[in-house]
């Protein structure tokens, strides 16, 4: 079993995984004139993936681009209570070259991106 799968697709193991979860306020939390917060808080533990691959092939490139490319992914990844899947979307891409070489199968590329739950 692969550590991460998009839609079915098992992507190589990536270099790095955080995995940082946040919770979505209302647009009528914030401070008073006393500087209390007065929070509304609609939803926790929105899960948020960062991942980062170095070293790849451009043929791994490839695959981790085309299963990032729908606007709406589904995303299965290990947290502390096991495997989840959740419906994510795709943050900017960083991608570099780090080693070129005229034989494009031995060009090598790192990538970084973060998902985010819906």
């Amino acid at each position: 079993m692969a550590m991460i799968s998009i839609d079915g697709v098992d992507l190589p193991a990536p270099s790095s995984f955080k995995m940082p979860r946040s919770d979505l306020d209302s647009g009528d939390t914030g401070r008073n004139e006393l500087g209390i917060l007065q929070r509304d808080r609609v939803r926790q533990g929105i899960y948020k993936i960062e991942l980062e691959w170095k070293g790849i092939t451009s043929s791994q490139l490839h695959l981790i681009e085309s299963a990032i490319e729908p606007s709406e992914i589904n995303v299965t990844f290990p947290t502390p209570t096991g495997m989840k899947t959740k419906k994510m979307y795709a943050g900017d891409r960083n991608i570099e070259m780090i080693k070129y070489d005229a034989d494009y199968n031995k060009i090598r590329w790192n990538i970084s991106f973060n998902l985010t739950e819906y």
